[in-house]
């Protein structure tokens, strides 16, 4: 439930705008106990080489200094705050942010959600116009939009349908820098001039070797099959570029220089069904230079959920499920795992995939 007192609401927008950091946080109930998720970001702009403090008012009279406490409530309403100061020991400087939100513990008003430009999203009072989450989402579409942020030299898409630019090669083309790679030690990078050897991070990968990515298993995924978001918590630094396409190659999202990604799973033409599998690689700097990784997901229909199928050179990952007999190429002549080729596996209760590795 996301319903905040509106004078501390207004004057966090206000205080938000120009800032550098931004707290932020959500939470999980299981009847009285709260878990609380630390989901705090800070402009790389600011500042790559701070320290981070957190302090937690739980509104019932109780603190903790931890990034993700735990907290037991009696029956009630009450209004948590989190407090984040970052502290730039080089340059002396500070930021500091903080971000309240309400929780019922107890017999509460039902969940029900209303469509907002920014999402769905729980009154707080029962009578919102959807008494089912997905039925809200189904309903309440974003268009994706994007800004253009000159101190990155990026696009991102703010997931809010209000962006300047109605489509992403608009914002490119206005935007200064243009996507290109370069391949490092580390795999595919975004050198962030415009000027990398490769225009597109296919043809990069397909020269160059990928890093091990393990950052990739590190993304949540939240949202419905047709639009969803994806994020990477507790990393100290931004990752450089997200792309999200079709099993087919048709891109489905793409942003730059932030740790948020925007997938809107249409097909072309928004005609068809939504995709039941998606590919995202990310792009971010890491202790040894500029790392590219990749991952598939799949959406579980059961469970409403995007399941891992986990990293694009774990092939034994993906295949746990099955037992395979054999790996054979196009031509039917029985081969190993290689990335770049059309292979065919092969299982043991008779069922066959066609895949591709880049």
């Amino acid at each position: 439930m996301k319903s905040l007192i509106l004078s501390l609401f207004v004057f966090l927008s206000i205080f938000n705008a120009q800032a550098q950091c931004n707290a932020d946080f959500n939470y999980i109930q299981n009847g009285p106990t709260t878990v609380f998720t630390d989901l705090s970001t800070v402009n790389s702009s600011w500042s790559t080489n701070y320290s981070v403090s957190w302090s937690w008012d739980f509104g019932d009279g109780n603190t903790s200094t931890q990034q993700n406490p735990t907290h037991t409530y009696s029956n009630g309403l009450y209004t948590p705050c989190l407090t984040v100061t970052y502290f730039d020991s080089v340059i002396i400087n500070t930021c500091v942010s903080v971000y309240c939100d309400s929780i019922w513990v107890g017999n509460g008003p039902s969940a029900s959600w209303d469509c907002a430009p920014t999402g769905c999203y729980d009154p707080g009072t029962g009578n919102g116009q959807y008494s089912l989450l997905s039925a809200c989402q189904a309903a309440c579409t974003v268009t994706p939009s994007w800004d253009c942020n000159p101190n990155t030299l990026g696009c991102s898409d703010p997931g809010t349908g209000l962006g300047q630019y109605a489509t992403l090669a608009a914002c490119l083309a206005a935007c200064s820098v243009n996507p290109s790679w370069d391949c490092g030690p580390s795999g595919c990078y975004d050198p962030g001039t415009g000027l990398g050897q490769y225009s597109t991070i296919s043809s990069c990968q397909s020269v160059c070797s990928i890093g091990s990515g393990f950052l990739c298993d590190s993304i949540i995924v939240s949202g419905s099959q047709s639009q969803l978001t994806m994020q990477v918590n507790n990393f100290n630094n931004i990752i450089d570029y997200w792309i999200t396409t079709a099993p087919d190659g048709t891109v489905l999202g793409e942003d730059s220089m932030w740790n948020m990604h925007n997938v809107y799973n249409y097909s072309p033409g928004g005609t068809g069904p939504a995709n039941d599998t998606i590919i995202t690689c990310i792009t971010y700097l890491d202790v040894n230079g500029y790392v590219t990784c990749c991952i598939d997901f799949v959406w579980d229909a059961t469970l409403g959920i995007w399941a891992k199928m986990g990293m694009q050179t774990s092939i034994a990952e993906i295949e746990k499920e099955r037992k395979i007999l054999k790996i054979v190429d196009v031509l039917g002549r029985e081969t190993k795992f290689r990335k770049n080729k059309i292979l065919f596996y092969l299982y043991h209760d008779g069922s066959t995939d066609k895949k591709f590795f880049k």
